[in-house]
């Protein structure tokens, strides 16, 4: 053993600070110690820092959760994806701004039929030239002020006698103005419609 040499510890090597502090040094090659800003919970596995925290590189979360709703800014360069599914909902309470750019909605072009919307569509370009069955998703499941722009691109006059026209449905009995089916003819015509949680309607 002797090669190796000898290392002896006279009594036990303690940290300082508060229970669960976590240990750094307090100055270089200074004493260990800890603070309750800096702390770890053991047995929920939760990191507690109060203050700031830079990170030079990359960040990654399972979840990124804003515990404090008051948030001043949120600032970021390049481009940002917030959800990974149609269905993920975000919810802002306030005005939203653009500053510069543009806001840019869900679009379908509509080459085939029946087509049921998609709760998340917002534009749906209807480019068939025959009769076209469009089913809005049920009024009960869509958020109160959910709007719907449907717009034919496709360069025919539309008339039900010629069966060419468009029309539009509610799902399981849900109305359009009070209709179940609403027919929509002319040319190059366009309709809009909002919910408001139990119907449809046409402004």
């Amino acid at each position: 053993m002797g090669e190796f040499g000898w290392a002896y510890i006279s009594g036990a090597v303690k940290g300082r600070g508060v229970t669960n502090a976590v240990q750094f040094l307090e100055s270089a090659e200074g004493l260990l110690t800890g603070s309750h800003k800096f702390t770890f919970d053991n047995t929920n596995d939760n990191l507690f820092v109060t203050g700031s925290v830079y990170v030079s590189g990359t960040l990654h979360a399972q979840t990124f959760d804003i515990i404090k709703t008051n948030v001043v800014e949120l600032s970021s360069s390049g481009d940002s994806n917030f959800g990974n599914d149609p269905a993920d909902s975000h919810i802002f309470t306030g005005s939203v701004t653009i500053v510069s750019g543009a806001l840019s909605r869900h679009y379908h072009k509509l080459l085939t039929t029946p087509y049921t919307v998609e709760p998340y569509d917002a534009i749906i370009g209807v480019s068939s030239s025959g009769y076209v069955s469009i089913t809005l998703p049920a009024a009960s499941a869509t958020k109160s002020g959910t709007q719907l722009i449907i717009k034919d691109e496709y360069n025919i006059t539309r008339t039900k006698s010629g069966g060419t026209h468009i029309a539009l449905s509610g799902a399981g009995g849900d109305t359009i103005d009070h209709q179940t089916t609403y027919d929509i003819e002319g040319s190059h015509v366009a309709l809009s419609v909002y919910c408001d949680g139990s119907k449809w309607f046409i402004y």
